[in-house]
């Protein structure tokens, strides 16, 4: 089970820092591109609990139907992922910059992802993808007790079925 962490912080040992430990790394965590960093192992375990009670709340959150789940994506502002433009063609909606009220219904949608997902293949990379009419949601893996904080989507038309499961149609030589 992958998680976050509270230890000292390496490189000054009077400070703490927020560790994640994916792919068995010890990293500091970042929020926005900014390590998370503490004077006090008391601000650092705030911050951590923080994060765990928005988990919480996005675990008890009541999925959409996939009607409501369909109507929420397309009222919603989603940025073009240039980075990703002739590679992986998505955008993506990322909960900070949502108003409280709406961060609530993001979460209902989370949920709505994981009650109705099929398995879906990024290249060689397993996700869980929510079908909504002409479009496919996903989330990128994160700690365990970290809430899902940014959603990626795309159109259908990059995916295939084949053996069960459903794959990205990106170059078929990256996937050998």
């Amino acid at each position: 089970m992958v998680k976050l962490y509270v230890s000292v912080y390496e490189e000054d040992l009077s400070k703490y820092a927020l560790y994640d430990d994916r792919n068995n790394a010890h990293n500091i965590y970042s929020e926005h591109w900014n390590k998370l960093i503490f004077d006090t192992k008391e601000e650092a375990e705030a911050k951590l609990a923080a994060l765990e009670a928005e988990r919480a709340r996005e675990d008890s959150a009541v999925p959409f139907s996939l009607e409501e789940a369909k109507k929420y994506a397309e009222s919603h502002y989603w940025k073009f992922a240039s980075t990703y433009a002739k590679t992986a063609p998505h955008e993506y909606c990322i909960k900070s910059w949502l108003v409280e009220e709406d961060q609530l219904l993001y979460e209902r949608f989370v949920a709505t992802m994981k009650a109705n997902s099929v398995v879906g293949y990024f290249y060689r990379h397993k996700n869980d993808y929510l079908i909504l009419g002409d479009r496919y949601y996903w989330s990128m893996p994160h700690p365990d007790n970290l809430a899902t904080d940014l959603i990626n989507r795309t159109t259908t038309d990059n995916l295939e079925y084949r053996d069960g499961a459903y794959y990205y149609k990106g170059n078929r030589n990256s996937e050998k």
